[in-house]
Order: C-alpha cells, then structure tokens, then sequence
C-alpha cells in the first residue's frame, strides 16, 4: 500500500506550478463568462485538476529504470474480461464469523488492486455530475476514454519511453474503473445537500460580477499590454527600428480611438467592461481622451523620466528639484492607487480626472429570469 504514497507526494508538489500556469487562463475565462471568481468554484475546478494530476500518477508512478524494464519477460496485456474475480476466489478465503479473515482479504493485492481502480474514479464520476453537469451516459463515455487513456498510457511504455510496458494492460480496469466513474455519478445527490448546486454557483457568480473588481480591470490591463506589445514587435521587425511616431499610434488607435467607437479594448471585451461616463451613459470622446492621456502620464511616463534621471542631473539643482518632485508625485499616485484598489467605491486618479468608470458588459441571466418572473 505505500507505493501510493508516492504518486500522492509526488502530485501535491507538482501541483503548485500547474496550479500558476493555470492561474492566468482560468482567471480571464471566469471573468469572460461570469465576471467574478468566487472562491467555492476555484476550489472545486483546482481540487479537480489536482485529483486529476494524482490519478495519472496513480497509473505511472513509481517509475523503474529502463534497464530494469528491459529485463521483463511478464506479459504485456490482459484481454479476459472479470478475471479479477477468478484471482480474488484463487488469493482468498473468508469465513462469514471470522474477522480476520475478512481483514486478510482486504489485504490481499488481488482485492485492494480492485478496490484501487474502483476508487481511482469514483471522484471522477462525482465531479462530471456535479460540476459539470454531465448526464449519466456522458458520465459512462467519459470514465470509460479516462480509463482507457491510463491504460493506453500503460501500453505504450509511458508513450515510448520504455522498451516495453512496465504495468499490465488490463482489461478488468477498464471495467472497474468505468464502474467507479458511474457509482461517482449515483452517489452525488449526498454531496447536493452540503454543498451549493452547479446553479446557485452561477447565480452567485453573476451576481458578484455585476461590480467590476480591481483584479478583473489588472487582468484587462495585462491582456491590452501583451497586444500592443505584440502590435510594437511587429512594427520593429517591418522599420527595423523603434519608430515613436509609430508607437504613439498604437497607442491613440489601440487605446482611444478603439475605446471612442467601442467603449473597450481588447482586454476589456475579453474579461467583459468597458468605460462610461460616471452617469453610466457612454463616454464622450473628449473624457476618452483625458482618461488614457492621464493615464499614460501617470503610470508610463513618469517611469520613463525617473529612468532617465541621469539627464535630469545635468540641470543641476533645477534638475534635483524636478527629480524629487517627480518623485513624490510617483510615490502619491501610487499610494493613492493602492488605498483606492482596497476601496471598492474609490475611483482611480485619472477616473477622476475624465469623470469616467468601468462597467460589467456580462448578462445575469439569472437576474434577467427573476425580472421576468416578478412581471
């Protein structure tokens, strides 16, 4: 039994670094369809990445040594069906008023193997039902291809990296863990009554992104920075060089004028806001304008004058004088900015220079039915 230990170990550490490579991607998709992350669901969507991640290590780990495998002369498959319960008649023998025959037989490999596969998927089957709102057919498919994929796993020497499979390719797994996966989906009604449907997640997910958070808008900001990134990369393979004049018009076509005719940017439409003015009607052109110009002054530009405070020095003392200056002024900006993410209602400094705000473009569907209910 302890050589499942080693799987488990093994998952938890990895788990961290799949869980950050997930983080980004999970993030925007959550706020392109309900606009907010409650913590109930980000535990349940890693909870299931993570059983995930320790069943197929179930499956692989502890891996041997290509030498080691060399040697095997065992067979590679086992195609007859319910041959477990053949080997369970064979290992065991139970007397209905003895105890520890009973406990032996639990510790027989021939049954705790068994009972292995069964529980291997047994959360699986719970997870497609009540996350995923799978019907039981589709449950059925779906434990049957995972089972399938572990053993295929199996038989192609951990996908070629053996000269032959080190773990049998067992027919009985896939039915036992095909069995797992459907009794996971019976026995979901009894976590139903502890924990929130699939529904009321939603509900409560809409419901949250109605207010456009802080992370939501960083999100937005991180996607619109990669595509004009991307956008000034091109423009420098073209012109060979960084044409300024070229950069500023990313940034009045990105920026501006896509926000003027749509109200957002990529970003924005991806994680689902976009700006208005502060009577939630849409922004004028001329508060477009101020917002991002503001914007740009005061988190960009700033940055690149104190990088470059070495050409401010050569002004001597009226140079000093316009450092430090500038650097106050940073150091307020960005104090304020942080105080204002902590305040949920605070707008940020170049909001209230433009008299602008964002939004959540996203339909509570939820919303909308009790409305229609109420009518």
């Amino acid at each position: 039994m302890k050589v499942y230990a080693v799987p488990i170990k093994v998952g938890l550490i990895i788990f961290p670094v799949i869980a950050l490579l997930l983080t980004i991607p999970y993030m925007i998709r959550q706020y392109h369809k309900y606009g907010s992350i409650p913590m109930l669901r980000s535990v349940i969507v890693y909870s299931f990445v993570l059983y995930l991640l320790i069943a197929w290590f179930m499956v692989m780990l502890p891996l041997p040594s290509i030498d080691e495998v060399s040697k095997m002369t065992g067979p590679w498959t086992q195609l007859i069906p319910f041959n477990f319960i053949k080997d369970i008649a064979n290992d065991i023998h139970i007397s209905l008023f003895d105890v520890h025959s009973w406990i032996a037989a639990l510790k027989s490999p021939s049954v705790y193997t068994v009972l292995f596969n069964f529980v291997l998927t047994l959360p699986f089957g719970v997870y497609l039902r009540y996350y995923f709102n799978r019907k039981w057919w589709e449950v059925l498919t779906m434990s049957f291809m995972l089972s399938l994929f572990f053993e295929v796993t199996q038989l192609s020497c951990l996908f070629g990296i053996y000269p032959r499979p080190y773990r049998l390719f067992d027919v009985d797994d896939l039915i036992v863990n095909t069995t797992g996966g459907m009794l996971g989906y019976l026995v979901t009604p009894l976590f139903s009554k502890i924990l929130p449907s699939r529904e009321e997640l939603d509900a409560k997910a809409y419901t949250k992104g109605e207010r456009v958070s802080m992370p939501r808008r960083l999100i937005a900001d991180l996607i619109d920075f990669l595509f004009v990134s991307i956008l000034t990369f091109f423009s420098v393979l073209t012109n060979d060089s960084l044409d300024l004049s070229i950069l500023l018009l990313i940034f009045i076509t990105y920026f501006i004028v896509l926000t003027m005719i749509c109200g957002k940017t990529l970003g924005k439409f991806i994680v689902g806001i976009k700006v208005v003015s502060n009577d939630g009607k849409r922004a004028m052109p001329h508060q477009i304008l101020i917002r991002y110009v503001t914007k740009y002054i005061l988190y960009y530009e700033i940055f690149y004058v104190i990088f470059n405070m070495d050409n401010l020095s050569k002004l001597g003392d009226t140079g000093i004088f316009i450092s430090i200056l500038l650097l106050v002024t940073l150091m307020f900006i960005y104090f304020k900015t942080i105080i204002n993410a902590f305040n949920k209602k605070a707008p940020l400094v170049y909001e209230q220079f433009s008299k602008t705000k964002h939004i959540s473009t996203i339909k509570n569907k939820y919303k909308e039915k009790e409305e229609k209910k109420d009518e």
